[in-house]
């Protein structure tokens, strides 16, 4: 029997924010330039980027329009880091 752990929204939140800070890295895109691609004031993000360390989910955004964008900015990161190694 496998074990299965259950994501919450906070893990799922953490998961994705590591991920595109990750793939930001990769192409050398600092944090203001990506808090202001999201659309976040420079509050929010740091409210956000607190989950990282066990701080509480903001509400502002609220979580599912913040997991859109940071999604459809993952993927655009990564298809610039893919055209930057090609």
């Amino acid at each position: 029997m496998s074990d299965v752990r259950q994501l919450g929204p906070t893990d799922i939140a953490r998961q994705e924010l590591r991920q595109l800070l990750g793939v930001a890295e990769r192409i050398g895109m600092d944090a203001d330039r990506l808090s202001h691609s999201l659309g976040l004031s420079r509050d929010d993000w740091q409210s956000w980027l607190g989950i990282l360390h066990d701080a509480p989910l903001p509400s502002y955004p609220a979580l599912p329009r913040l997991l859109r964008h940071i999604g459809s900015w993952t993927s655009r990161l990564d298809r610039m880091a893919e055209a930057a190694c090609a």
